[in-house]
């Protein structure tokens, strides 16, 4: 007789919907910042001729990625994040230990984790700055639903209303990064490579707080809220409010998506077209969560949910491993194709990828509890070594 293990009866209450979510959320994940890493790498002239790939069909590919990708699944993310805190914290009283250690232990092993990611994979990770954050989350821990729910919302609204704040039009402050430099180095040999990501990734860590760490946070404060009232176990009594928030995403980033396409000329938006894209980002990524939620059915227990959730269990590791991925394909450490791959190929390749994490997630769970970046964010949190494999039937 098998003895069972403590680390896992002390584990968060796994509610399938929650992992449905993050599986989701990963492709959202993979294509931005796929997309973002290519264009960036591709960026070798000057003024208008900046763009590598420039035909009609790579700038309507930008375009749309940039219209439902771009600055939304982070915030999923952000949301899933926020609940998950909450279902730390039960893991915590169900084990009968003090919280804040567990939490702030959590929030030192993930910012290590993201720290080697930034500085040897990819320079736009976001996990440095969700620790940072969590620290936040931490001292905010006690406040009510209604109260962690207006303060997320009004964080939200005042970073879109910045976007009306006037600029010298430069937009992200990206002046540290030489594109010819940049693409020289990321298509050269392995140490080229490797020499790029060392210097460009505490410029980047700065970008990345600055620019998403606001809205970031904003999102973590709504998913507490929601956390705390279990939202996304409300069942039948959460359904008409569903339908009603994606429908009003839907509208909302339907609207934007066409004044992106069709009321530009050369796909800048003004200063009010910013803001309310900015403002609209997180309608549209609860409208995509919507969808999914009411697509996966109820408990979560469709062939949609069953092929997402295996995938969102070790979200950290398949977000690490699509860094993985696209290192090997598109620059130095592997490749360097990064300049022969059209935007049409980038996804292309981003979607296979994709599948097959589904199902090497899938495997993998079979045979493990957990994936090995959680596996060893668990044993950090937790202070004890939690089980590697599973017992084998029989």
């Amino acid at each position: 007789m098998t003895t069972p293990d403590p680390s896992i009866s002390a584990a968060p209450r796994r509610i399938a919907i929650l992992d449905v979510l993050r599986g989701f959320a990963l492709f959202g994940i993979l294509i931005a910042n796929v997309m973002v890493v290519s264009t960036l790498l591709t960026l070798v002239g000057d003024g208008d001729d900046l763009l590598l790939f420039d035909s009609a069909t790579d700038r309507a590919v930008l375009a749309a990625t940039d219209v439902l990708f771009l600055g939304k699944f982070f915030l999923l993310f952000s949301f899933l994040f926020g609940y998950s805190f909450t279902l730390q914290i039960e893991a915590a009283g169900r084990a009968g230990v003090a919280a804040v250690p567990r939490l702030l232990r959590r929030c030192g092993v993930l910012f290590a984790i993201g720290l080697v990611h930034a500085f040897f994979l990819w320079f736009g990770d976001i996990l440095t700055l969700y620790a940072v954050l969590c620290l936040l989350l931490i001292l905010l821990r006690r406040l009510r639903p209604l109260t962690a729910a207006v303060l997320g919302c009004g964080l939200l609204v005042a970073t879109s209303l910045l976007a009306l704040v006037p600029s010298d039009g430069s937009g992200p402050d990206l002046e540290f990064l030489d594109f010819a430099w940049a693409h020289e180095a990321y298509t050269g040999n392995p140490l080229d490579t490797l020499g790029a990501q060392l210097t460009l990734a505490p410029k980047f860590m700065g970008v990345i707080w600055t620019g998403q760490g606001p809205q970031a946070f904003g999102m973590f404060l709504l998913g507490l809220a929601a956390g705390k009232v279990r939202l996304l176990e409300s069942g039948p009594r959460l359904s008409p409010w569903l339908v009603r928030l994606q429908w009003i995403g839907l509208l909302a980033g339907g609207s934007m998506a066409i004044w992106m396409f069709v009321g530009t000329d050369d796909g800048e938006l003004p200063a009010i077209g910013g803001a309310l894209q900015t403002l609209t980002n997180p309608l549209v990524t609860f409208a995509y969560a919507v969808t999914i939620v009411r697509l996966a059915g109820r408990g979560g227990t469709s062939r949609l949910a069953a092929a997402l959730a295996p995938a969102g269990r070790m979200a950290a590791t398949n977000y690490i491993a699509q860094s993985v991925v696209f290192a090997v394909v598109y620059t130095g450490y592997g490749f360097a194709l990064v300049d022969r791959v059209p935007p049409l190929g980038v996804v292309a390749i981003a979607v296979v990828t994709y599948i097959l994490q589904l199902v090497a997630s899938a495997w993998w769970l079979k045979r493990h509890p957990y994936g090995p970046v959680e596996w060893v964010m668990r044993a950090v949190t937790n202070a004890k070594i939690p089980v590697w494999r599973l017992p084998r039937d029989g």
